[in-house]
């Protein structure tokens, strides 16, 4: 009886909300490390963290990108404005694909009933976690000696810096939502439906397929109007880069990832001389 007293009164380890400890050695490492990455993928963490990218966006979309000429924007963007014209939308449309972004997550968040609280740390760290995930791309691109603008808009360097960083943020915001979104998610489904593929070659093959998309979506022809083999390998290779964040830490991560190195490129063009 003294030994079993003695086994009861020691203290029960913490424990998660899943049943386990905050130290698990078998399920794989820290608690606290776990519930980031999985903190950072719920929707509302993901909203509250591209809220500032988007609203940023919209802010020089209409003071510097807008003119009577066109709208100075990435291709993705453009593309979702017209299949707003389609349906007769062409008046309100310009604001309307970040508020279609928006929309997505808080969706996302009302179909999982989570509760309506944002961990400000963990938007703090996936900003940080972002930042760190460009590094990467930055040495392949400066290894490939492409670091020039990777937004691909015409006259990007004559652009005010201000309009730069934004049309750098609605690349990554963006071009992530119609490649890896929308078109991995799409290739996922249809090869689930159309071949015996398991989910993990699927999804594995759609990021290729999204991927290859994504480099023919870019400029890689250079000035004599032949295909430069080193802008194909960074395009492919982005894509394929984005596309593993994008699966294993989901748009956010993803978007703002992309936002960053693009926002990093648009740093390093010297600023017109009017400026």
């Amino acid at each position: 009886m003294a030994e079993r007293s003695r086994k009861q009164s020691r203290p029960a380890p913490a424990r998660t909300a899943q049943g386990g400890s905050f130290f698990d050695a078998a399920a794989g490492g820290n608690f606290l490390t776990r519930s980031y990455l999985d903190a950072s993928r719920r929707p509302l963490e993901v909203l509250f963290f591209l809220l500032p990218f988007i609203a940023y966006y919209e802010y020089e979309l209409v003071r510097a990108l807008r003119s009577p000429d066109g709208l100075v924007t990435n291709g993705a963007h453009l593309a979702i404005l017209r299949l707003f014209d389609l349906f007769g939308l062409d008046a309100v449309a310009l604001s309307l694909p970040g508020f279609l972004l928006a929309g997505i997550f808080l969706v996302q968040h009302v179909l999982s009933r989570g509760p309506w609280i944002v961990d400000l740390s963990v938007v703090a760290r996936m900003f940080v976690e972002s930042t760190v995930l460009a590094v990467p791309l930055l040495v392949f691109a400066a290894l490939l000696e492409r670091l020039v603008p990777a937004a691909g808009v015409d006259q990007f360097s004559a652009l005010p810096l201000g309009a730069r960083i934004a049309v750098s943020i609605g690349a990554g915001l963006y071009e992530e939502l119609v490649f890896r979104m929308v078109l991995i998610g799409v290739l996922t489904w249809a090869l689930l439906e159309l071949t015996n593929l398991k989910r993990g070659a699927a999804t594995a093959t759609a990021v290729v397929l999204a991927a290859i998309a994504f480099a023919v979506y870019h400029p890689l022809a250079g000035p004599d109007g032949s295909v430069l083999p080193t802008r194909v390998l960074f395009f492919v290779g982005g894509g394929l880069y984005f596309g593993l964040l994008y699966v294993q830490r989901g748009f956010g991560i993803a978007a703002a990832t992309h936002a960053i190195f693009d926002i990093v490129t648009a740093l390093l063009i010297p600023q017109p001389d009017s400026m």
